[in-house]
């Protein structure tokens, strides 16, 4: 999920730092309190499927099962697409950010892209290893940020709470700012949330699925939006509840990190180390995902059958993960040789934005909207597949807000976006078109059924 990485860029959007300019301002906790909320009705839904479906495809085999095996392709199609525009992105941002950490730390200037490639070739290599190496090393790392962020929020808060400024209420008080910014702050608090669907992925792979898979959905989205809560109303009472510096800072959590009153350059500058670690967990995490969705559907011919091959000694997705790899290889070439690709222009004349954001902004947008599209399909035909099987009143209740809140979330991306972020939406319908395409091109091959785990894989999980 990437916890500190999404404290680092995307709160700023919640705070009102986005093409809108309009966002939850001092009221950005409760406005992820409220986002947190819709997330768990999507999470609910998803929890009770892990507990019937134990299958490494998630939420395609989800919608599969509540609509059939065609819309099932088109809605894994869009998921595992926007995964691995997702998963690339990553590494265009894991190079772009150790560059500059290279040159102000150590004055050593060593271009983006070849450090890029490298995240790349360690992300894959982690993935072929196995499940076990690549999830300990996304946790290890994950972790150890999450917990220096935390204490250092931690501080702030004392502080503040000790000083004669003291602690506010107003941060929780929905009513603290206009109505609909605080909706702008619950749409683009959505997307703090992307990726808490993952440990779904590993049902094959994961002792006792029907008990820990289910736990693991619900249990990240509780511990995640209680860090977020935290980390959030210590920036607010760090900025001393005023919104516009607090947004104006860019980076808030670098800012407040660096700053003499909370931190210090030193501190600042390790800071910058952890926000890096913190994106190579979710380029780990992506790659468990998208290599493990892949290998459901093509093993039951939706996709090719090259990637549901398992690795003859760790018996892990490895087409998968190389087709990620490549994939994420190409366009980081494709971004150096076309110098970003797109306008690299900001509102500043003659300044020019690193060479690695405009594609990485594009992506990101492409991959968070797709994947926030899919959690709507997901909330709003659980209530079909799930209706004999759990409490209709939950159901209704847990679909409803999820895919509300979910559709809110798309909408928040695409509504006044700017160039180039108005091309996603037609970008994500052509992809879509695409999908629709596809499984007319393969509709005459036998209805996967239930599909059943490769005893390699199966056994995997037994040892």
């Amino acid at each position: 999920m990437g916890p500190v990485f999404s404290v680092a860029a995307l709160l700023p959007l919640v705070v009102g730092l986005s093409a809108t300019g309009r966002g939850a301002g001092t009221a950005t906790p409760i406005a992820i309190a409220i986002a947190g909320i819709g997330i768990c009705g999507v999470g609910w839904v998803i929890a009770q499927y892990a507990k019937r479906i134990h299958l490494c495809g998630s939420l395609y085999e989800y919608v599969s099962d509540s609509a059939g095996p065609r819309v099932g392709v088109i809605a894994g199609w869009l998921y595992y697409g926007a995964m691995m525009v997702l998963g690339a992105s990553t590494f265009l941002v894991l190079g772009g950010l150790t560059q500059t950490w290279l040159l102000n730390s150590l004055s050593v200037d060593v271009p983006w892209w070849p450090l890029s490639l490298g995240y790349a070739l360690l992300v894959v290599a982690l993935l072929v290893v196995g499940v076990q190496v690549s999830i300990r090393t996304q946790l290890v790392l994950a972790l150890v940020t999450i917990v220096v962020v935390l204490v250092f929020s931690l501080v702030i808060v004392f502080r503040v709470g000790t000083s004669d400024q003291g602690l506010s209420a107003e941060p929780f008080n929905p009513f603290s700012v206009g109505s609909l910014d605080l909706l702008y702050g619950v749409l683009y608090g959505i997307n703090m949330f992307v990726g808490f669907e993952s440990a779904a992925n590993l049902a094959e792979e994961t002792a006792n699925p029907k008990r820990h898979v289910p736990r693991a959905v619900m249990w990240s989205i509780i511990i995640v939006g209680v860090y977020y809560l935290i980390v959030a109303y210590a920036q607010d009472v760090g900025f001393g509840l005023d919104a516009q510096a607090w947004k104006g800072s860019v980076f808030p959590l670098e800012s407040l990190a660096s700053g003499k009153e909370y931190g210090s350059a030193g501190f600042g500058t390790f800071m910058g180390i952890l926000i890096i670690f913190d994106v190579l967990a979710v380029a780990i995490g992506v790659g468990v995902a998208s290599s493990r969705g892949m290998l459901a559907m093509a093993r039951t011919g939706r996709l090719p059958s090259k990637l549901a091959e398992l690795h003859r000694r760790f018996h892990t997705p490895v087409w998968g993960a190389a087709l990620l790899g490549a994939f994420a290889c190409v366009v980081i070439v494709a971004v150096r040789l076309g110098d970003g690709i797109l306008s690299r222009e900001t509102a500043q004349p003659g300044v020019l934005q690193p060479q690695w954001s405009p594609a990485f902004s594009w992506m990101a947008g492409f991959g968070g909207t797709g994947l926030a599209l899919m959690y709507c399909v997901v909330a709003a035909l659980g209530v079909k597949g799930l209706w004999p099987y759990v409490s209709h009143a939950k159901l209704l209740a847990a679909g409803s807000v999820g895919a509300v809140v979910s559709a809110g979330a798309v909408f928040g991306a695409v509504y006044k976006a700017q160039s180039p972020l108005d091309t996603v939406p037609w970008a994500l319908l052509l992809w879509i078109a695409l999908g629709v395409a596809w499984s007319f091109v393969i509709g005459r091959r036998p209805s996967p059924g239930s599909s059943v785990p490769p005893k390699s894989l199966t056994a995997v999980s037994e040892t």
